[in-house]
């Protein structure tokens, strides 16, 4: 029986077949999932975009509507359908760690990485994004940064659970793409050492 269960261990750490990218907004999630996803030949998926989807509704319409639990409930149901994908490369929403059974889902068959840069850098780039912090319903504030570092300090130690964490502040998209593609194979490369 110990023997069954250590097995099924070692087979899903060498069943690597998907990424997650978690981590805040404005951290690069969307701007470096394609690129992974062609480096690997892999599908690249949108978190935000398949909820919109599903739903026949943008995400601000969805939180106006049934409030965040609402889009929270589509979201979980959206995780556990991408967990069972293949070779692909999913760009998620900042929150959608907060569900603990999506943190599971991921986890499965799924690299985490968690792309974190400091609060002044996320305010900056959602600023020169050209995005309405109305298309941010959970950023919406009199004081937006003020906003980041109160929940980014509440997920962070669901970010932290991350199997690579990268700081991207002062890196390029490319420099990114190419940390993680080194952090994915390497991890791989450990789990057939560990199961052979």
């Amino acid at each position: 029986m110990v023997e069954e269960e250590a097995d099924e261990v070692v087979n899903d750490a060498m069943t690597y077949d998907q990424i997650w990218l978690i981590g805040f907004s404005g951290t690069g999630k969307s701007r470096l999932v394609r690129p992974i996803a062609t480096a690997l030949d892999w599908q690249a998926l949108d978190m935000d975009t398949l909820i919109e989807e599903d739903a026949g509704e943008n995400v601000r319409a969805i939180f106006r509507r049934g409030g965040e639990d609402a889009f929270r409930a589509i979201e979980t149901k959206i995780v556990e359908r991408v967990a069972e994908m293949k070779d692909v490369v999913i760009a998620t929403g900042g929150g959608s760690v907060l569900a603990e059974s999506n943190r599971e889902a991921m986890k499965r068959r799924g690299f985490v990485v968690c792309l974190d840069a400091r609060e002044e850098t996320i305010a900056l780039r959602i600023q020169q994004s050209g995005a309405h912090i109305s298309d941010r319903p959970l950023l919406e504030s009199d004081d937006p940064l003020a906003k980041i570092i109160a929940l980014k300090a509440e997920r962070q130690p669901l970010y932290a659970q991350a199997d690579f964490i990268l700081q991207t502040d002062d890196l390029t998209p490319h420099q990114c793409t190419h940390q993680i593609l080194l952090a994915f194979r390497e991890r791989q490369q450990q789990a057939v050492a560990g199961g052979a």
